[in-house]
């Protein structure tokens, strides 16, 4: 997810205006950004998250 966050990123920043990354206050790039390091930490706590399980 942060992988297709920074190409996300890259090209936008190649193509529009170049858009920093700012903490304080934090803007849309970098809401973003948390959000999906976010995801990437949650998805190790919850790994059978989506899968079925039958016994099987």
């Amino acid at each position: 997810m942060t992988l297709i966050w920074f190409i996300i990123w890259l090209i936008s920043t190649l193509v529009g205006d170049n858009e920093s990354l700012t903490f304080d206050p934090v803007n849309w790039w970098t809401g973003t950004l948390i959000l999906a390091i976010a995801l990437d930490l949650s998805r190790q706590h919850a790994p059978q998250l989506g899968r079925t399980s039958r016994g099987e």
